[in-house]
């Protein structure tokens, strides 16, 4: 490769700067110029406005002297004083003068300093002498300064004239530098304009060219700067650059090429596993088709290869389950030999290439998934990666088989568990009640007491009539399911068969519309609710049923059952059988607080509040 150069002889930079840096020392010189200029003519207004002024007094002298207005006379003559010395002219007033307009100045002030300003004084006082004697009119103006007046005012408008060419030189001078600027200005910006054309401007448009052709796709392309500064190393760069380029393109399109085969082979793999998660997930209440996934793996690895799976159990030593290609059927592995599934084909069998990939979750090994290779073929890496990763979606299946099948045994021993304690709670000790009054009637029997009989028959009828109730009670409790519209639409059916069965009225007030509640907590709710109900009508014998549920303001759940009934007696356990043994009994399991009093405008009010879940 071209080694670059890296010193300039002329640097586009430095040319560039030393163009702004002449751009900006012209136009400082002219703004100085001009400054200079315009402030040479600042008092020339002024000047030309008090020379005036003073050619001005000089008329209204003469007039008023002429009137023989001795008092404006003398005021004149002092503003005259006045105004050929005010400061302004303290320039012209220098001797020898310096220039025409300090000759003509310093000539008409002296002769209004030594001739006439002496003689219209004399004069005042002639005419004053002459009034007071009562000379003639003729005598008087005998002694007007007519002359010398004329004079003064032609030296005066030589002074005027002088101040006007002196501020029209000073304005030439003015354009004079504006012109000289415009010239410098155009005569620089031609230089600066035809070097940048031919420096700047020429070397971009090649190197633009460049640019498009290149990203136009010709990676070849060559282009010529000539010079020895910036944009000249830049074109020689642009030059290694699409040769570079144009190099790198052509090993790059075989890698692209080897890049997009692994990216399809990637795409296909994801494609598989998303949808075997799919068909895992949406699997929940039926078994996976582990056959159909098995067959679907092996078209997208490709490859003359056989996969076949093992499920073992957590404690066996033998595969129970062995799924293979289409031509070994699924069996029971303990009649036969794994050994024999792969076929018919000798030369795999002779030099098999097998890889084997676990199926496991949480260290717990369901199976394993073995590939059978030829000698000619080898598993890529994303081959071995989609292996891995099926086998992982398999594990998890089969993980989340074991715990629904967990989950249902759980519920099924926790249903029974339920069940037992309801009937241990209700109809066991019921018919141990029965049992009891049976042997007092065998016992009367056999001694013959027939009086004592009939109370007992009539004890036996109230206890089977209570143990039947009790029956169907339990019937009705075990039936009780919460669907999909959650606890407010069972308690809606529960309110709605209170309706149909007895004479109350049930009214239902339910507010944890937007409240989680577990299904724990929504059936021990329910059932308190239905047990506090069927007390409710069965022994309260009042017309009015509410069932509030609701939120504290401490984020408590609180159910109220009220009646309007008799209200609840001391003993109410006993009264009541063991409807409020099992509602304490279902409350203790939320760890909530349960009270039941009776309410002061009559009736039975029962309380239940817990923390739920979702808090803590």
């Amino acid at each position: 490769m071209r080694k670059l150069k890296t010193g300039f002889s002329t640097s586009l930079a430095s040319t560039i700067s030393a163009a702004l840096v002449s751009i900006i020392a012209l136009g400082l010189l002219t703004i100085f110029s001009l400054m200079w200029a315009t402030d040479q003519t600042d008092q020339d207004a002024q000047a030309i406005n008090l020379s005036g002024s003073i050619r001005m007094q000089t008329y209204r002298l003469s007039l008023a002297t002429a009137q023989q207005h001795r008092v404006k006379a003398q005021q004149y003559i002092e503003q005259l004083d006045a105004t050929w010395q005010h400061p302004l002219f303290s320039q012209q007033r220098q001797a020898p003068p310096a220039d025409e307009l300090g000759e003509h100045f310093y000539n008409a002030e002296k002769y209004w300093r030594e001739v006439l300003r002496p003689l219209l004084v004399t004069s005042e006082l002639v005419t004053s002498e002459l009034i007071t004697n009562g000379l003639e009119t003729s005598q008087q103006n005998a002694s007007f300064p007519l002359e010398q007046i004329d004079n003064q005012l032609q030296l005066t408008e030589k002074v005027v004239s002088a101040f006007q060419k002196a501020a029209e030189s000073k304005i030439r001078l003015l354009r004079i530098i504006q012109l000289t600027a415009l010239l410098l200005t155009v005569v620089l910006g031609s230089i600066i304009f035809n070097l940048l054309k031919t420096r700047l401007e020429k070397p971009l448009v090649q190197l633009t060219d460049a640019a498009y052709r290149i990203g136009e796709g010709d990676y070849g392309y060559q282009t010529v700067v000539e010079g020895n500064d910036e944009l000249a190393l830049l074109g020689s760069v642009v030059n290694q650059m699409s040769t570079s380029v144009d190099d790198i393109y052509r090993d790059m399109d075989d890698k692209v090429k080897q890049r997009t085969d692994e990216l399809n082979n990637n795409n296909i793999a994801l494609e598989f596993l998303f949808e075997t998660a799919r068909k895992i997930l949406s699997s929940y209440q039926k078994e996976i088709n582990y056959q159909q996934l098995l067959d679907q793996l092996a078209k997208v690895i490709g490859g003359d290869i056989h996969l076949e799976i093992c499920l073992f159990t957590e404690q066996g030593d033998r595969p129970y389950l062995h799924i293979a290609p289409v031509n070994c059927q699924i069996s029971d592995c303990s009649q036969r030999s794994c050994d024999n599934c792969i076929g018919d084909n000798s030369a795999e069998k002779n030099n098999p290439q097998n890889d084997s990939f676990s199926i496991t979750r949480e260290e717990t090994a369901y199976g394993v998934i073995n590939c059978h290779c030829p000698s000619s073929f080898q598993l890529a890496l994303w081959q071995e990666k989609l292996l891995r990763s099926v086998a992982d979606q398999f594990a998890l299946a089969l993980s989340l088989s074991a715990h629904r099948n967990q989950q249902r045994r759980l519920a099924m021993l926790t249903e029974r568990t339920v069940i037992a304690r309801e009937l241990h709670d209700s109809l066991a000790q019921a018919l141990s009640y029965l049992k009891i009054q049976v042997t007092r009637l065998q016992k009367s029997i056999d001694s013959e007491a027939f009086s004592q009989q009939q109370p007992i028959v009539d004890e036996l009828r109230e206890g089977l009539t209570s143990a039947y109730r009790q029956l169907r009670e339990l019937l009705t409790t075990f039936r009780l399911k919460i669907d999909t519209g959650g606890l407010q639409s069972a308690l809606e059916q529960v309110v709605a068969q209170l309706k149909e069965r007895s004479a109350m009225q049930p009214s239902l007030h339910y507010e944890l519309t937007n409240l989680p509640l577990s299904p724990t907590e929504e059936i021990h709710l329910l059932q308190i609710i239905r047990e506090a109900t069927q007390n409710a009508i069965n022994h309260s014998l009042g017309t009015e049923l509410h069932i509030h549920l609701f939120q504290n303001q401490d984020k408590s759940i609180q159910l109220l059952v009220d009646d309007n009934g008799i209200g609840i007696p001391d003993k109410a356990e006993k009264t009541n059988h063991y409807g409020l043994a099992i509602i304490q009994e279902r409350s203790r399991h939320l760890n909530g607080n349960l009270e039941i009093t009776s309410r002061d405008e009559g009736g039975t009010r029962v309380a239940f509040s817990f923390r739920p879940s979702f808090l803590t």
